[in-house]
């Protein structure tokens, strides 16, 4: 009798050891249940497409020679774009687009923000209005610059007027003036986007830093750079980190205003791609153009965190 209730103890044991590991198991693997549809959902619009991309851009797929089909050439692509000029004119002419457009939208976002951020009468309706250039769709803001920047627009008309110019200026047709004209436009278009996030950082700046530093004899100048900038560092490296993607990944004003002329002056590594995807339909090398730009993209992502990661 002793020996069967034994049993029947180690047996009620084993159970509950059983029943305990089950329950750690499903508390440990709950929060992955709640998590699941996040993840399928990611892996649907996120990872497929990444994959997928990195597949077909180890392949020869042109649909100007429908009857080869799809043939597997590996690095092909890659060897290939590497060793093409023109691949090289266009990171030129990136670098070029991605330093103005950013170091534009910082500069007028900055001062718009700092004005934002005085007491005035009417702050709140400025703060509303400031929006409109981002809430303009891109497509319009490109053809109304493409209007106004055009010779016989209302820019060469107001310099011609002023005596500035003595003849009209061929901003969007001149090699030297349209890429100048394109950060124009991206600048005017994007710049509420940095204003609106260095406001932010502005309002959270304590205001004894500023009450401090005027009883230290500080003027002006010496409050922006000693309390505002670094105050301000952490949103800035945000702000800079997000428009130059937006910047490295558009197309929209190079293919409405100029369509990355005259003489390519205007083609950057993103309307190179679409351009090679969709008017010569290679969209091999096009994928393949596209895992670049990926690629250059998570760098600036990952010395972004690194710099985050240091403050």
């Amino acid at each position: 009798m002793a020996r069967d209730m034994a049993s029947l103890s180690e047996v009620s044991e084993a159970g509950e050891e059983r029943v305990s590991s089950l329950a750690r198991f499903g508390a440990n693997a709950f929060p992955y249940f709640l998590l699941a549809p996040a993840l399928i959902i990611l892996s649907v619009i996120f990872i497929y497409p990444l994959a997928h991309g990195l597949w077909l851009s180890l392949h020869d797929y042109n649909l100007n020679t429908p009857w080869k089909g799809m043939q597997f050439v590996g690095l092909a692509n890659y060897f290939e774009l590497f060793q093409e000029r023109s691949f090289y004119q266009s990171l030129g002419r990136t670098l070029y687009w991605v330093v103005g457009s950013v170091g534009g939208e910082l500069a007028v976002g900055m001062i718009a923000a700092l004005l934002l951020n005085q007491t005035f009468v009417g702050r709140s309706v400025a703060r509303a209005i400031i929006l409109i250039p981002w809430a303009v769709p891109t497509v319009l803001a490109a053809i109304v610059f493409s209007t106004m920047f055009n010779t016989l627009g209302i820019i060469n008309e107001v310099l011609l007027g002023a005596r500035i110019i003595s003849q009209p200026i061929p901003w969007l047709s001149s090699t030297d003036w349209a890429m100048p004209t394109l950060i124009i436009a991206h600048i005017w278009k994007s710049f509420p986007f940095v204003t609106i996030v260095l406001l932010a950082g502005l309002q959270s700046i304590p205001r004894e830093l500023y009450e401090a530093a005027e009883i230290d004899g500080a003027g002006e100048w010496a409050k922006f750079w000693n309390v505002t900038i670094p105050g301000l560092r952490g949103v800035m490296v945000i702000a800079v980190l997000l428009t130059t993607i937006f910047s490295l990944k558009g197309v929209d004003f190079q293919y409405i205003m100029t369509y990355g002329g005259p003489a390519d002056s205007t083609k950057v590594i993103a309307f190179h791609a679409y351009r090679t995807a969709f008017a010569e339909f290679d969209f091999g090398m096009a994928s393949a153009i596209a895992f670049v730009i990926m690629i250059i993209t998570s760098i600036i992502c990952f010395f972004y965190l690194q710099l985050r990661g240091t403050e």
